[in-house]
């Protein structure tokens, strides 16, 4: 085999290996940490109220992280902690009611708690997160589904709901309601999420 041929074979190797290897790196591109912006984020929730209006509330509060690979478009390890004493519906004293051990019992179970277990990519920037969600020390799985979005900075932002049943959660204060059949308090709790996360 004469010289010429070798080195295009050698050649075709070498381009092929650095081919292979920009791929690789392309693909397993180091991910980037990311923190909750608690001053531009909003942990929100909402239940039905047979008496007054539906209660909407907030936790001011929270921490959060997560990483983020910009190549796969993929977020993978998402931990958040919530502060429940940082509660506000906009009545101090509903708030100090929801502090106590008829609801979340912020004394001897100050923090709430979730953990990602999956992420699922549904469309481009459309998302299902499975994880776990821990609640007066009692851990329920949970799916939040939402939105991301992304500036020219490289901050990430989040937009997600989910439902959970707070009964799951020993959450079970309740009155009945005499007028018609029923209680006073839904079980049904609506989560929203406006989160925005910013590079560590």
């Amino acid at each position: 085999m004469n010289k010429k041929i070798i080195n295009l074979i050698n050649r075709f190797f070498l381009l092929s290996i650095s081919l292979s290897y920009l791929l690789s790196y392309n693909v397993h591109a180091k991910p980037i940490s990311y923190k909750l912006d608690s001053n531009s984020s909003k942990v929100g929730f909402s239940v039905k109220h047979k008496i007054t209006k539906d209660v909407y509330g907030e936790f001011l509060k929270s921490f959060g992280k997560a990483d983020y690979n910009s190549k796969t478009n993929k977020i993978f390890n998402i931990e958040s902690e919530i502060d429940v004493k940082s509660i506000d519906t906009g009545n101090s004293k509903r708030d100090r009611h929801l502090r106590s051990p008829d609801f979340f019992d912020a004394q001897n179970y100050p923090k709430i708690y979730f953990k990602s277990d999956n992420v699922e990519l549904v469309s481009e920037n459309q998302y299902k997160v499975y994880g776990s969600l821990t609640m007066r020390g009692v851990k329920k799985e949970i799916i939040l589904e939402g939105e991301k979005s992304k500036d020219s900075r490289g901050n990430l932002f989040f937009e997600a709901t989910s439902i959970i049943n707070r009964q799951d959660f020993g959450i079970s204060w309740n009155r009945p309601f005499q007028k018609i059949a029923g209680m006073m308090v839904s079980n049904e709790v609506k989560i929203f999420l406006k989160i925005k996360m910013i590079q560590i």
